[in-house]
């Protein structure tokens, strides 16, 4: 004669405990990994961020900063259309803005300082959390 062994009262408890758990630890780790990209995002406007003012030190112009701005944010892929934002303006020391030329004098024979402000801008579309707008900014003093 076989014995089966005899389940008693808790019989299916365990599933039930999984089923309860299962939820709440899939919406953990699909969060987790929601915030990460997010993070991973940040991390490259950043990176092309510092490459770009490293660029614009030089002075080369607002399309070839924009330019490494591109490369360095998604090599040999297209980014979105309006990410980047390159301005250059040139200031004199006392204030205001004048018209970048090659040598600009302001008034008492002084230097007009060049200036490069940079904003890269996307909207992250997050798997769980809602969509949000990733934005950093830099402004880069020239002379």
């Amino acid at each position: 004669m076989i014995r089966r062994p005899r389940f008693g009262p808790t019989e299916g408890a365990s599933t039930v405990e999984f089923a309860i758990v299962a939820p709440v630890l899939i919406f953990a780790v699909l969060s987790m990994a929601d915030i990460g990209l997010a993070i991973h995002q940040v991390f490259r406007i950043d990176q092309a961020m510092r490459n770009g003012v490293e660029a614009a030190l030089s002075d080369p112009g607002e399309a070839p900063v924009e330019a490494v701005l591109e490369r360095t944010y998604a090599p040999g892929a297209a980014p979105p259309d309006d990410m980047w934002d390159v301005d250059r303006r040139c200031e004199c020391p006392g204030g205001g803005v004048v018209e970048c030329e090659s040598f600009m004098i302001c008034a008492g024979e002084r230097a007009a300082g060049i200036f490069y402000d940079i904003t890269g801008s996307r909207i992250y579309e997050g798997i769980l959390i809602p969509d949000r707008a990733l934005r950093r900014t830099a402004s880069v003093q020239v002379r």
